[in-house]
């Protein structure tokens, strides 16, 4: 696979992982480029620039960016898919601080998977770790994520699941590559950040496309089984997010499935496609 970083192009092993790139300390964003675009830039630019800022790293070393650098990508991405073979892709940006206060930058595409019309939640064994601080930033090699990932392989090869993670306490916390919202018939709640959960570019980007800009409960509690509809948000799913179907245990014991009622969860991911697409950039 053919990476990009810094001026040049490498080849790295296939579908390398952010860890195999990097074992040091990182920050990363991934993305999807459907049609040349890219929707909703600017979260994930915020999100690796206040990362850069916690650390007092100076940003203007960056080579690329959404902001004055968007021009930078063109070139890049057009190499990457084309040896790569793809016209769709999910596209990862990495970030990696050097000890002298420098920033290397890696750019790789993989292919991009089909958006399943609904999905299944594992509840997983694996304990979400503490932060490096709070809100969580997006950091390589990403804590315990592969590990909540490798189990939920274990539980099932299925390509349209995903993992839960609780904190020490046994609140709901974060999903291995996803963000969680959840909505009780009144009201729109998210794990707060003390459950250790990541600072989602997904979350934002639902939060400010809900009508009225309701205001999402930030909560610590265990697994809301009084739910009425549950949403998994993820910036590579196509329109950004996909309706709970069934959760099961890690006994794979059904313990939790949606009401027929799906009106609300409809809308508010019919509300965040439109917005999505409003604020998608053309990098190609």
């Amino acid at each position: 696979m053919q990476a990009w970083t810094n001026q040049k192009y490498i080849t790295v092993p296939d579908q390398a992982t952010v860890s195999q790139i990097s074992p040091d300390f990182c920050f990363f964003e991934t993305f999807a480029l459907r049609s040349g675009k890219v929707e909703s830039p600017e979260v994930h630019e915020a999100r690796i620039m206040s990362g850069l800022e916690h650390l007092n790293l100076d940003k203007t070393k960056l080579h690329l960016n959404f902001s004055d650098k968007l021009y930078h990508w063109g070139p890049i991405l057009k190499n990457l898919l084309s040896t790569e073979k793809l016209t769709d892709a999910i596209v990862r940006w990495m970030v990696v601080p050097d000890k002298e206060g420098g920033l290397t930058e890696w750019v790789t595409v993989r292919q991009l998977p089909v958006t399943p019309p609904s999905i299944d939640l594992f509840l997983l064994k694996t304990m979400r770790d503490n932060a490096e601080w709070l809100p969580r930033p997006k950091t390589g090699p990403w804590k315990n994520s592969q590990a909540a990932l490798d189990e939920l392989k274990n539980l099932s090869p299925r390509l349209d699941v995903e993992g839960v993670q609780f904190d020490s306490l046994g609140d709901i916390s974060d999903c291995t590559r996803s963000a969680l919202v959840w909505w009780d018939g009144a009201e729109w709640f998210t794990p707060s950040s003390e459950t250790q959960c990541l600072l989602s570019t997904s979350h934002q980007t639902f939060q400010n496309s809900l009508r009225s800009k309701k205001q999402i409960k930030e909560v610590a509690q265990p697994f809301p089984r009084h739910a009425q509809s549950l949403i998994v948000l993820r910036s590579t799913f196509e329109g950004g997010a996909v309706i709970v179907k069934n959760v099961f245990n890690s006994h794979g014991e059904l313990v939790w499935t949606a009401q027929p009622n799906q009106d609300e969860a409809r809308s508010a991911l019919n509300r965040l496609k439109e917005f999505r697409v409003q604020r998608s950039v053309s990098l190609l």
